[in-house]
């Protein structure tokens, strides 16, 4: 799972002695109705986090279906049998930074509210999985169905180089597998959701049984278990969700594509690799190579692409896992007067120097103290907290998992990292995409 994570300014040449990593001490208990339920103290701000993941995301959708969960997302915000406008609740009671978001293998609801208002934050939450179907109507479903297909606009068809993201799906995931479309999903598709189709949905992969809710931060753990019982004991059980096992046919050979697009002003060039699965033992080797080429000014794409050669004037890398099979994409954008050509024999130099020689220890130290850093700096944050032991439960069954995670990393070796390369980053088997301006000429386009 690449992580992005903040950039020290210092470049040391190896992880210097560290205080004791925190010790996320928590609870995880489970109702009678299956919902899965961790609590974590942290009584240093008067606030709780609540953080509720559902296990659906477009893995879990059909052919013809595209979107399916990224629509839910947004039907959840529409009010329910005793919550009318959950966000207008939730702004009079103070809360923050409350949202919701939809991936590939999971939907989230997310708010920060004060201490006191526990409560309230327990109780919406219940309202969202218990008493939604009452009020789902034709017309929420028709104004929800045009936000998503206007945030596809937005996000994708009407953003420079968003149709060659999109493409990446569609080239490693064919139909009939779920991924093809990525999460956002197919507007035609969308907007064909009958209001049946959105029952079954929810009925489907909404229940308790399918669901994990973590709280952090400031309350009585007496109190939480008393309140999430009230509101959430009576939601019956779901039916059993099967774990998608969709699989998607590996790259046999290099697929070459070049995309016009109507609002790239430079080309872009991105090599992309079928990826793996979150916490696959590979996965801290991957996340590592990623940093050191693309992690700041000091990094492999940085120093040859834009400062020596000035042919590029962005570059990036990235090691997605995702649970039926995730990508590997390195990138950059052509400064003017550059072309695709020019990138993909500098970025294919790159690897094959990382292959061919390897890398230094100096890099990869430096690598990894970003990474754990980066990590451990984000749990200063309840929400970020509440997030990664949803995580943790959901992948490993284990919110416990921090320890061992950042060990992975820091076990990472200038070996691991060139072995990865030569495993993963075949010259054979991956895709080209070449993304143009739309209309102009470049050396890969003519």
């Amino acid at each position: 799972m690449f992580r992005r994570v903040l950039v020290l300014a210092a470049a040391l040449c190896a992880i210097p002695a560290r205080a004791a990593d925190p010790d996320l001490k928590f609870e995880k208990y489970r109702l009678p109705n299956g919902l899965t339920i961790v609590l974590s103290e942290d009584h240093r701000l008067p606030q709780v986090s609540v953080n509720v993941w559902y296990h659906v995301g477009a893995a879990n959708q059909t052919t013809g279906r595209s979107g399916f969960a990224h629509l839910f997302e947004h039907m959840m915000f529409s009010g329910s049998k005793h919550a009318k406008d959950p966000d207008a609740i939730l702004e009079q009671i103070g809360a923050s930074g409350m949202n919701g978001s939809t991936s590939f293998d999971r939907t989230n609801y997310y708010e920060t509210v004060p201490s006191n208002e526990l409560p309230t934050a327990i109780w919406l939450e219940s309202e969202r999985m218990g008493f939604l179907l009452p009020t789902l109507d034709e017309q929420k479903l028709k104004i929800q169905r045009d936000v998503v297909s206007n945030e596809r606009h937005q996000r994708i068809d009407n953003v420079p180089y968003g149709p060659t993201q999109q493409r990446i799906c569609d080239l490693l995931y064919p139909l009939p597998h779920p991924y093809y479309e990525c999460v956002i999903g197919d507007i035609k598709e969308i907007q064909s959701a009958s209001l049946d189709d959105v029952r079954d949905f929810f009925r489907r992969y909404y229940g308790p049984n399918n669901a994990s809710l973590v709280l952090v931060g400031d309350f009585d753990p007496a109190n939480a278990k008393r309140l999430i019982a009230k509101y959430f004991a009576d939601i019956p059980r779901g039916p059993e969700v099967k774990k998608p096992d969709a699989k998607a046919k590996p790259v046999s050979s290099v697929v070459k594509e070049t995309l016009p697009d109507r609002l790239a002003q430079l080309p872009r060039f991105q090599m992309v690799w079928n990826g793996l699965v979150p916490f696959h033992d590979d996965e801290p080797a991957g996340d590592v190579l990623s940093e050191l080429l693309v992690g700041g000014k000091t990094s492999r794409l940085y120093q040859l692409l834009i400062l020596e050669k000035q042919v590029a004037s962005n570059v990036d890398a990235t090691n997605l896992t995702l649970g039926l099979g995730g990508w590997i994409q390195v990138g950059a954008t052509a400064r003017p007067g550059h072309t695709p050509d020019e990138l993909r024999a500098l970025l294919q130099q790159s690897i094959d120097e990382v292959k061919r020689n390897g890398v230094g220890p100096e890099e990869v130290e430096r690598a990894k103290l970003k990474i754990v850093a980066g990590q451990l700096r984000s749990l200063e944050r309840g929400s970020a907290r509440a997030d990664l032991l949803n995580a943790y439960e959901m992948w490993l069954g284990d919110p416990g998992y921090l320890p061992r995670d950042l060990a992975r990393y820091r076990a990472v070796t200038p070996q691991a990292v060139q072995a990865f390369a030569r495993k993963y980053l075949p010259d054979d088997r991956r895709l080209e995409l070449t993304t143009v301006p739309a209309g102009r000429k470049t050396a890969s386009a003519p």
